[in-house]
């Protein structure tokens, strides 16, 4: 039996906003991306392998409002503007932004499971 650990730590990075009024946090914290891996060989051809990715469960949005602008108005249908192209606050846009997924910066899936199984067709 074999064990794969793979870990990976993240320092804080400065994120686009898109105004002053953007309620997202300007640096992400620091944050870590586990995985674990376990494999049990079986005769010269089979292996059966499961594991856990992201042990500690992280995705960016905790800690955030929301990590995409807007996600529900991707074509920016409800968004006004003003005469010289900047974006107004409404009641419907209270931060006066636009679509933007440029801000995801880490994983968004949480704990995940896997099993499987590997077949060698050349021994």
């Amino acid at each position: 039996m074999s064990i794969d650990y793979t870990g990976n730590l993240y320092g804080p990075m400065r994120l686009s906003l898109l105004s002053e009024w953007d309620p997202r946090r300007e640096y992400s914290p620091w944050w870590s991306i586990q995985n674990i891996q376990l494999t049990k060989r079986i005769g010269d051809k089979i292996e059966i392998y499961g594991g856990v990715k992201n042990l500690l469960n992280w995705t960016p949005n905790k800690g955030n409002p929301f990590i995409i602008a807007r996600a529900h108005d991707p074509f920016d249908k409800e968004v006004q503007f003003e005469a010289d192209v900047q974006v107004m606050i409404t009641p419907g846009n209270p931060y006066g932004l636009t679509f933007d997924p440029s801000y995801v910066y880490g994983l968004n899936q949480g704990i995940r499971g896997f099993l499987g199984l590997r077949y060698n067709l050349l021994k």
